[in-house]
């Protein structure tokens, strides 16, 4: 049977990290791998959009799409290709976003929505499929199916106790891509999942949602396989939180030193973990750590407070010096409040200036993602429910001191100091990187960025509104 699995291209007018980075679509090298024996393609949109020329030339059984929220419009736009182009093709979307919000994807071109970890779903929708040939899937857990203009729920899937289930991705469905995947300045990239989920409450994070604030693991004996298999140099652990289990990335670190293995990692985690762990990112560091990307959030403790991270100043201060004693370089996140005035975007990039070791500085304005309980708590007072602007770089909530024009211009102008800034602490003048082949690629992504940002706030009044089903 004839399976291809499409990465939808991000939302016109996403801006985000869309245009800056080209990151293999990890789940779904995950979910081709999971049905061996059959016919398997994957055609990534963010770096080839001819899926009619897939449809025609490759003629599926199955069309799956994954569907993070700013590609929402986008996987709908898949399937509907795909029902048009042969009636008799099974549709099948999964991801994040349509595990949050599934009934944003009850459309009558959409067969079914799994809700959750795809790959047990996906492996008995793939069976049943090549046995009938007819949706019968009422008996299959952690699904949303269309039926005559209702949608209907199955049973819940129960969440995993491990990850240990999942197969190693099969990178050869991503063989004609992979030269072209980059992270900003680093161009030989590749992305391993080690864990789902996080146990914290921060109320503006969806991660927790998506596991119910459970901590779902993968063993360091399957990871370090993976890991062996990986033939580039820069490699980014896709997880929520990697270090919440420090005995898990203690074991882990022993058996990538046993093996042998050299490579460079970027990895999420919270500053908190650092400061009661600084042992165990010495020991990272000796074997490639070399970034990590944690939200500070804010410079105050209120402003902390406000979105329940359970940090403080302090924390995050004694976190910089203890990853800056060990080498690793700091990407730092700050959310952007809506009541944000100049001032605040001075303060920020003041602490920024003042701390050598933060290489990368994000301004995230304060977003209610889609299926978290902040985004209920606000949902009367969010500006547009445009799927496509949910990137974390666009107000979705009404700014109070500033017009949403001056903060947008606000965010490019810091944005141009912290890229000099950048520049500067990680030396990405000199040759090794300056003539990087992806460069050009990352040089007009920025411009178009620029040009996103520019449109944003010159019309940021007047935002295309086009609405999903709630």
């Amino acid at each position: 049977m004839k399976i291809l699995l499409v990465n939808p291209p991000s939302g016109s007018l996403t801006i985000g990290l869309k245009h800056l980075a080209k990151i293999e679509p990890l789940g779904l090298e995950i979910i081709g791998a999971s049905v061996p024996g059959h016919d398997i393609e994957l055609l990534d949109m963010e770096l080839d959009t001819d899926l009619h020329g897939a449809l025609q030339r490759f003629q599926p059984d199955i069309v799956g799409a994954s569907a993070q929220v700013v590609q929402t419009y986008t996987a709908h736009n898949v399937l509907k290709t795909a029902k048009e182009f042969n009636p008799d093709i099974l549709t099948i979307v999964g991801g994040h976003h349509a595990s949050l919000c599934p009934h944003e994807f009850n459309a009558p071109y959409i067969d079914v929505v799994v809700i959750g970890e795809g790959v047990p779903a996906f492996r008995e929708l793939v069976a049943r499929w090549d046995e009938k040939r007819e949706i019968d899937f009422d008996d299959i857990r952690g699904l949303g199916l269309h039926r005559a203009g209702e949608f209907h729920l199955t049973e819940p899937r129960p969440l995993p106790t491990n990850l240990n289930h999942m197969p190693q991705p099969d990178r050869t469905l991503t063989k004609k891509y992979r030269a072209r995947y980059y992270y900003l300045f680093e161009n030989s990239v590749a992305s391993i999942q080690t864990s789902l989920g996080c146990t914290f409450p921060c109320n503006f994070c969806s991660c927790q949602h998506f596991t119910r604030r459970h901590f779902i693991a993968r063993s360091p004996e399957l990871i370090v396989e993976d890991l062996k298999t990986i033939k580039e140099d820069f490699v980014m652990f896709c997880d929520d939180h990697s270090f919440i289990d420090v005995k898990r990335m203690e074991r882990l670190f022993e058996l990538i030193q046993a093996a042998g293995i050299r490579k460079r990692y970027f990895a999420y985690t919270r500053t908190d973990c650092v400061v009661n762990n600084p042992e165990i990112f010495a020991k990272w560091a000796s074997i490639g750590l070399v970034m990590v990307m944690t939200g500070l959030e804010a410079i105050d403790d209120t402003r902390i407070k406000q979105v329940n991270k359970r940090s403080n100043v302090q924390i995050n201060e004694e976190a910089i010096e203890i990853l800056a004693r060990n080498g690793i370089v700091l990407s730092a996140g700050f959310l952007v409040m809506p009541d944000y005035t100049e001032e605040d975007f001075k303060r920020i990039d003041a602490y920024a200036r003042r701390h050598p070791n933060i290489a990368l500085t994000e301004l995230t304005p304060l977003t209610p993602l889609p299926g978290t309980g902040f985004y209920h708590e606000v949902k009367d007072q969010i500006t547009t429910h445009n799927r496509e602007v949910y990137d974390l770089a666009h107000f979705v909530l009404p700014t109070t001191n500033l017009q949403p024009a001056k903060m947008y211009r606000l965010i490019q102008k810091y944005y141009f100091r912290i890229i000099l800034r950048a520049i500067w602490r990680l030396k990405l003048y000199r040759p090794r990187y300056v003539f990087k082949p992806h460069i050009p690629r990352l040089i007009v992504g920025a411009l178009r960025v620029a040009s996103l940002m520019y449109r944003t706030h010159k019309d940021a009044h007047d935002l295309p509104l086009p609405l999903v089903r709630q």
